[in-house]
This record gives C-alpha cells, structure tokens and sequence, in this order.
C-alpha cells in the first residue's frame, strides 16, 4: 500500500463517527407534545380579574417610594409630591429621617456655648465650704471623690445609642389571632331576607324578550340537573349540623325530597305555586287542579282541609294527664300542622323560583354556612382558605 492511499482502518475514521440519534416511543412524542402544549396555553391564557388584581396590589406592595419614584422619572417635578417635598428639605434616597446622634451632640455643644458662663452655684469658690451630704434647699450638693470619679468612656458607653430606620415599616397583614370579637365570621343571612331576595329574583323573572326567556330556559335545564347532586350535598351537610328541614332541600322534580305531609301543607297555604302541586299530586285520585296548577275550587280547599282533619284523632276526654289537672291529653302533631307558617311561606317562595335561581341560592347557601364550594367539590376549613384555594363563586370562575 502507498503513502498516498488513505487508510481506512486509522483511528481517524473511528473516532469521528456520530452517534446515532436515540429514537423515541409513540408516548414520548405524544408527552412532549401535550407539555408544550400546555405550555403554550399557559402562556395565552387570559388572567382573571382576581389573578390580575393579586398580582398588582403584590407589585404594588413590594415597590418603596423611591423606586416608584425611579421608574415615574418625577424627580423633583409634580410627579411624586410626597417625595418632591422630602427632597426640598434636604433629603436624600438612602438616608433615614431626623438628626443623626453626631449631629444631636454638636448641636448641645453650641447650646451650652451659647448660655454663656456656668452658674455661680457650681463654681469651685462656691462649692469649697460644703461638705460631703451636705443638703441645702432640698438639693443634694455631694462632691464626688476620687474613687467615685466617673469615667469618661463608660460615660460614653451609657448613652443611649439610636438609629434611625432606612427603610419604611413594611406592611405585615397578620390574619392569625385577633382581639375578642374580630374576624368572626359573617352572620348567615336570616329567613325574612331570603325571602325578600326570592320575591325580588321572581319579579325579576317575570320581565324580559323572548331572547332572554329562551337563554333562561336553557339555562334552567342545565340548572335542573345540577340541582339535585347540591341540594343532595345540602341536606347531608345540614343533617350532619342538626337541622331536620331546609326549603332549599326541595326539588319540583322529586316527590322524595318534601317530607310527609308538606304538600298538602302548601296546597292548602296558598295556590301561587303554578305548575309545581300538580306534578306532585298527579297520582292523587282526589286532587283536581287547573291547567296553570292552582287549585280547583274553593270546594276542593274545603276537601282537602276536611281530609287533614280526618287524619287527627279525638282528644279523650275521660283521661287526665298526670298532674291531676283534668285537661285533656294533647294529641298528635299532624303532618300539617307541624310546619309554621314561616317555613310555609318561604318553601312557596323558593319553589316559585326558577332552577337556576334555586341552584345559585343553595350554592350561596353551601359557601356562607360551610365554606362548601360545589365546583371544586371541596369543603375548605375556613372562609379565609376558600377566598385563597377557590377561584371563585361561579362556574366560569373554574374553568
């Protein structure tokens, strides 16, 4: 072989061979696309209201004045007034407010200068003749000895040295312990004002163009359906407190949600409820009602009343009770007539409402009493933490 064949068994070749690229699975790419993908969205994302204003009062909180004043380019203009005064009166960024303690003592140094002499009572010829303990006008003149006389640099030591701050107070917002009676926790909202806001939200229903009655019907169909699974979470979360009846347990759509009795109760309490007795009474052989759901007649009150009246035993009137008082035992509470008027009137105005109204006051319900947001399906510790976790009240406010 000559000199001028290349050798193609030399390291040369060998070393500069690249290595091959590593091949990657379906799910690899697949991972990677998804990531940038998010990425990607993350960045087009358009901010809430909320993010938007936490971020600004944070960057607004973490600016001192003169960096603000910085970035304005003010200077000693109109700008920044606060800052534009401080500067005329000497001021400089970096500095701290008020007199150093150097410039404190020269100050007293000139003021004792400027009184002139020392008084005639604490001249050497004054203090000559008196002795040690010597008090005179209630004055105590002692002279100090030679081993009480004071040393100059623990004198020194002994004056109080203070600095004055750089930097301004920062703001340091504890929401930890607080004085007896802060920070408790809003008062729920009691029955007379849920009943004034459902009046209202039923008058306001009635108003509107055929373009918000069909927006309101489609809205009140996706409302049915998200009804039950909140009044459901409702009744747990009251049942686990104590309470045995809610209005807002109630469901137009499912007979199972009123208690015994209740209907019945409604029928005869009032008859504004349209459409709304007689799906539930359809069943009921003896209940006849119009086509907009009211009551027949005033015969049929009547049959209706003389029907619970049927269903209350007789007091006896032989037995007395045991304390001797010759009254007549009390009977049994009916299923009408355990319910109060109030409970009465603000279950016919809740049912008088439409889904979406039902939903949004359970909602508002499940997040003033139990700090429950339905959708994140979470019941925060505190109304603090769920005004930090949750987004918001609204659906839209999760997507």
């Amino acid at each position: 072989m000559s000199s001028d064949e290349d050798d193609y068994l030399s390291a040369k070749y060998l070393v500069d061979v690249p290595a091959p690229a590593p091949t990657k699975t379906y799910s690899e790419l697949r991972k990677n696309a998804q990531k940038r993908g998010r990425v990607k969205q993350e960045q087009n994302r358009v901010k809430s209201r909320r993010e938007r204003e936490l971020e600004a009062r944070e960057e607004g909180l973490s600016k001192s004045l003169f960096e603000r004043a910085k970035e304005e380019e003010a200077g000693l203009g109109s700008g920044n007034k606060a800052l534009s005064i401080m500067m005329k009166m000497g001021f400089k960024p970096g500095q701290s407010l008020g007199n150093t303690g150097d410039d404190g003592g020269d100050r007293d140094d000139e003021r004792e200068k400027a009184q002139g002499s020392p008084s005639p009572s604490s001249s050497p010829e004054a203090t000559r003749g008196r002795t040690p303990g010597f008090v005179s006008a209630g004055i105590s003149s002692v002279t100090p000895t030679l081993s009480e006389e004071v040393d100059p640099a623990s004198d020194e030591s002994q004056k109080p040295h203070t600095t004055h701050m750089k930097v301004p107070l920062p703001l340091n917002e504890w929401a930890g312990k607080q004085g007896i009676g802060l920070g408790k926790r809003a008062r729920s909202p009691s029955a007379s004002e849920r009943l004034a806001k459902m009046a209202k939200m039923a008058e306001d229903a009635k108003h509107g163009d055929y373009r918000s009655r069909a927006r309101d019907e489609y809205n009140n169909r996706r409302a049915e359906g998200r009804l039950g699974p909140a009044q459901r979470t409702c009744a747990t979360l009251d049942e686990q407190a104590g309470k045995e009846f809610n209005a807002l347990w109630l469901n137009p759509q499912n007979e199972n949600t009123f208690p015994p009795g209740l209907i019945d109760a409604l029928t005869l309490h009032s008859d504004l409820l349209l459409g709304v007795i007689k799906p539930l009474r359809q069943g009921d052989p003896t209940f006849s009602a119009g086509p907009d759901g009211r009551v027949a007649s005033e015969a049929q009150r009547l049959r209706l009343q003389m029907q619970v009246d049927a269903l209350q035993p007789l007091h006896n009137v032989d037995e007395d009770d045991d304390d001797g008082s010759g009254k007549a035992r009390s009977s049994a509470v009916s299923g009408v007539d355990r319910y109060t008027p109030e409970i009465l009137e603000e279950a016919t105005q809740f049912l008088r409402l439409q889904a979406q109204d039902r939903l949004q006051l359970v909602l508002s319900y499940l997040r003033d009493r139990y700090a429950y947001c339905f959708w994140c399906g979470i019941r925060y510790d505190s109304e603090e933490d769920m005004a930090n976790e949750c987004p918001g009240p609204g659906e839209d406010d999760h997507d």
